[in-house]
């Protein structure tokens, strides 16, 4: 009687390790969409509260790249504030992430006014803006519409806008995109993902 016993053992032993393996060796599941190959990004060039910046300067970073306006009345703070939730779980590996801010309203966001709407977020986010021939070459190349519409009769309008999260590689490749509607802990997720990945490389 021992005998079956002791085969049955085993094949529960053998499926156990099997499923152990299977874990360790799938590649995780990512929230966003996975761009493979990454796409290479042209560098640009825009302006901050402290001068101009370029894309290149965060390359050894994973960046984090958004497109908004500073009186966006919902989509870009709810946006901003899952990346300020996911950055501070990060703790010390957020060094490695940055968020930058690119704003779409070229009549209106001055480099001042985009870094204090920033401010209220995350003293690390970086916010950037610049006239409509560079806001226009930038939008373009990266595939993000906007459209700012006509103001009502007290001066105010909207933006229409991609509500898209872009996340580049340390190289300063597309390699993720995160649609509207994700959870703050799905970007994490995703995000710890993308630096033990840059870890192993």
């Amino acid at each position: 009687m021992k005998r079956p016993f002791v085969v049955f053992a085993g094949l529960v032993l053998l499926l156990v390790v099997g499923i152990g393996v299977f874990q360790l060796t799938r590649p995780p599941v990512l929230h966003g969409t996975l761009i493979e190959p990454a796409k290479p990004i042209p560098d640009f060039s825009l302006q901050s509260r402290d001068g101009p910046v370029s894309l290149s300067t965060f390359r050894g970073r994973v960046v984090v790249l958004y497109f908004g306006y500073t009186s966006c009345p919902d989509v870009c703070p709810t946006t901003l504030a899952h990346l300020r939730w996911a950055l501070n779980e990060l703790g010390e590996q957020s060094r490695q992430v940055q968020v930058l801010f690119v704003a779409v309203d070229w009549q209106k966001d001055t480099p001042e006014r985009v870094a204090s709407y920033l401010s209220a977020f995350h003293p690390d986010f970086v916010g950037l803006s610049g006239s409509k021939e560079q806001i226009d070459a930038v939008t373009k190349a990266f595939g993000i519409f906007y459209q700012i519409n006509p103001p009502d009769e007290n001066g105010y309008y909207t933006v229409d806008h991609t509500a898209t999260t872009l996340v580049l590689d340390e190289e300063g490749r597309l390699m993720l995109t995160w649609p509207y509607g994700l959870t703050a802990q799905e970007m994490l997720d995703d995000l710890q993902v993308v630096l033990r990945n840059s870890a192993g490389r």
